[in-house]
């Protein structure tokens, strides 16, 4: 290996993972279940484009002091500026725009997708996830939003959570509208509120004060902007965060469809406020009421495992009329950390059978073999590597597979193999370098026909 000194670095930019065979394993689970759960409701799949014109999604998010407002943008070969889509929201609004016309109404879709921010990472917090997104386009009623938060406590359970080990909370825009038109709160200003009361999950109500107020320094040393407001308004919006004694027209309509899932864990909370500036009525959030640590065995500050609420307006910057939309967006990489930490999530593994490779003349025949296995749907494949038994079994307990053929030329000429079952029998592999040694052990080890390979080995796996 080469020990340039300019030599790139192995490493990942800050807020990026690889995802290894259990994680892609655990995501397909997931977002299985939810699909699942999706179509029960009506909604049909649509997968859009990750690069969208920069213009077209947007500039929403709320961590407005990181680089290009929280987006990953480049310039195209003809200047223009393009963006990695940040959710799934925003080019659903093009893509609803662009085919209005050709969509049935009211429009169901789900979508399962890659988004990336340009934000500082956090606890579950990268700058490239995976979503899973609902929305409902073309219907002006809460009851949708309702539906939308009883599914999402449907998905929730069916990924083995109970309801005491969750809540949705919900709110409304428009009261916080009412509440800075009593405070003849400015518009540029009631964007930062929103964006400081947004942050309540993590830096509690005295952190958001700080933050309507001068400002406050965070854990790392990073200093976040205040609003500025006096301290009489920013105690008045404290004690509205904490204000129960709320309704308005949406509200009243929304709690009329939940009243029929009494068992639901579905509350109001004044403070769901959502960091995205396109929403314009019922907003919510369902947050884990559990306890989650970090790699050292910490506890976190974990947030939300999935929020949304209704976008209106989203759809009309495209020159449209308003079109009602509302929608719902599952954080997948953040709920499968939480899940594996419950114990409730293991990856799914198929069975794999290996074929020993005794000696290379005896190839076709596991050529042969390896073949008639993969016909039948069931996952195969020659140990090409070392001739050694031992280091054979010792990769495949490591690889995790389920039976080793051994097929040598003695048991060829018989018409004969023997089969491991790696499950029923397993056995520390370092201590076993000899192929007598590796037969004289018969827990679950047996000699077969050549011609009942197939039987045997659907018997063995079930």
């Amino acid at each position: 290996m080469s020990k340039n000194k300019n030599n790139p670095k192995a490493i990942l930019p800050k807020g990026f993972k690889d995802s290894d065979i259990e994680i892609l394993n655990l995501r397909k689970r997931v977002t299985k279940i939810i699909e699942n759960e999706c179509q029960k409701y009506g909604f049909n799949e649509l997968d859009t484009a990750t690069i969208e014109f920069t213009e077209s999604i947007g500039k929403f998010l709320p961590d407005v002091e990181r680089p290009s407002g929280g987006v990953f943008s480049f310039q195209d070969d003809d200047e223009k500026w393009l963006s990695l889509r940040y959710d799934l929201t925003a080019p659903l609004a093009r893509y609803v725009a662009q085919n209005y016309q050709n969509l049935v109404k009211p429009f169901k879709r789900y979508q399962s997708g890659l988004v990336w921010r340009n934000e500082k990472p956090g606890p579950g917090r990268y700058r490239e996830f995976l979503q899973f997104d609902a929305d409902v386009v073309g219907i002006d009623s809460a009851l949708i939003d309702a539906e939308l938060c009883i599914m999402v406590c449907d998905i929730l359970t069916k990924l083995g959570l109970n309801t005491s080990q969750f809540e949705i909370k919900f709110s409304n825009r428009e009261i916080w509208k009412n509440l800075f038109l009593t405070l003849k709160i400015e518009k540029d200003t009631e964007t930062k509120i929103l964006r400081a009361v947004d942050k309540k999950d993590r830096l509690g109500m005295g952190g958001v004060k700080e933050l309507l107020q001068a400002g406050r320094k965070d854990t790392s040393g990073d200093y976040m902007d205040g609003v500025g407001l006096s301290d009489d308004v920013a105690d008045k919006i404290i004690s509205f965060m904490s204000d129960l004694n709320q309704s308005n027209a949406q509200i009243e309509e929304f709690n009329s469809y939940i009243s029929n899932f009494s068992s639901y864990p579905i509350k109001f909370d004044p403070s769901v406020v959502r960091g995205l500036d396109y929403y314009t009525g019922m907003i919510f959030e369902a947050e884990l009421l559990i306890d989650v640590t970090n790699d050292k065995g910490e506890k976190v500050v974990f947030g939300s495992i999935a929020g949304g609420g209704r976008y209106d307006k989203l759809i009309s910057r495209f020159g449209k009329d308003d079109v009602p939309a509302t929608g719902i967006s599952i954080g997948v990489d953040r709920l499968i950390m939480a899940l594996k930490q419950l114990d409730l999530l293991k990856a799914e593994t198929k069975p794999l059978v290996v074929i020993a490779n005794i000696d290379d003349q005896n190839m076709p025949e596991y050529i042969s073999m390896a073949r008639e296995i993969r016909r039948e749907g069931i996952a195969c494949e020659i140990s090409f590597g070392s001739k050694n038994l031992g280091k054979q079994l010792k990769y495949c307990d490591r690889k995790g597979a389920s039976i080793v053929l051994i097929a040598g030329e003695e048991e060829i000429k018989k018409g004969e193999i023997s089969i491991k079952d790696l499950d029923k029998g397993k056995q520390v592999s370092k201590d076993i370098t000899e192929r007598d040694k590796w037969k004289e052990a018969k827990a679950g080890q047996q000699t077969i026909k050549r011609s009942e390979l197939l039987i045997a080995l659907k018997k063995v796996l079930g």
